[in-house]
């Protein structure tokens, strides 16, 4: 599996990443970052990834416009822009269009409540114009992620969002431990199946995190799960959050036990190497 990160400071600044990558003694082979509809292509950034072997992942967020507005070309001189610049890295880049759209906390997602409530069709029609804007500019070094949150009550169910398997290259789910009872099974396992039903793309947990007593365990889980449910990888998320469950302290770096855990982790996937279909 590829195993990634995100660390706060991407994509201003590699450092972090490589202090991350000395801690926990491996090379990321997916960096993670967010971006808006207004920041241009780091290209700085990509190339420091590609010189250390490292693809970059973009959650690329439609903020300051609509699912919409992007679906009706309205932001097409951005996209045209952003497309050329990724053409132009002799490297392939991963890119996700609005991730998390199946939840109620971003304003390009489409369940009701929250600051959302944007039309599940306009999102799709959204993502496939993205898609279509780079097949016009002849960009031919982009994996396609399409990356929901892991389903819950009241969630948009994810056949209703995915863009179909013309459009997408892997499919990503993101999840936090965020409980001490949180497993892989419970937290990824009904999402799965419900992908499964409409998809045979491969997986990637784009993004996850564990705290609190319970993380050596659940770290070990989060491996072996993965490799059970042939996921082509793991981003984990190296933040310090706050607030509630969902918002944690996620960063490894800082406990040597959970650490310890997320090497072990490491070095026994690197101990059983995985074949992948459909992978670019």
């Amino acid at each position: 599996m590829l195993i990634g990160v995100y660390e706060p400071n991407s994509p201003g600044s590699y450092g972090q990443i490589d202090t991350f990558a000395e801690q926990a003694g491996f090379t990321p082979r997916i960096t993670s970052y967010y971006s808006t509809f207004t920041m241009p292509f780091p290209t700085t950034f990509a190339e420091q990834a590609a010189s250390r072997g490292t693809q970059v992942l973009v959650q690329w967020q439609p903020r300051g416009t609509t699912n919409a507005a992007v679906a009706s070309g309205a932001d097409d001189a951005y996209i045209e822009q952003f497309a050329q610049a990724v053409a132009a890295l002799d490297q392939q880049v991963i890119i996700s269009y609005g991730q998390e759209m199946n939840g109620n906390w971003y304003q390009w997602a489409t369940a009701a409540g929250g600051g959302s409530g944007s039309d599940p069709a306009d999102y799709v029609a959204a993502y496939r114009h993205v898609w279509e804007v780079f097949q016009q500019q002849g960009v031919h070094n982009v994996t396609w992620l399409w990356g929901p949150n892991i389903s819950y009550k009241g969630s948009t169910p994810l056949k209703e969002l995915y863009p179909g398997d013309a459009y997408v290259d892997w499919v990503g789910l993101d999840g936090y431990f965020a409980l001490p009872t949180d497993t892989f099974s419970s937290l990824f396992g009904p999402s799965i199946t419900e992908l499964r039903a409409f998809t045979s793309k491969p997986l990637l947990i784009a993004e996850t995190g564990v705290s609190g007593t319970a993380a050596p365990g659940q770290l070990a889980g989060l491996f072996a799960g993965a490799r059970i449910a042939g996921a082509v990888g793991i981003v984990y998320f190296d933040q310090a959050q706050a607030g509630d469950p969902e918002h944690q302290d996620w960063r490894l770096e800082d406990n040597p036990t959970n650490l310890a855990a997320f090497q072990a982790g490491i070095q026994a996937n690197a101990e059983r190497p995985l074949i992948l279909a459909n992978t670019p």
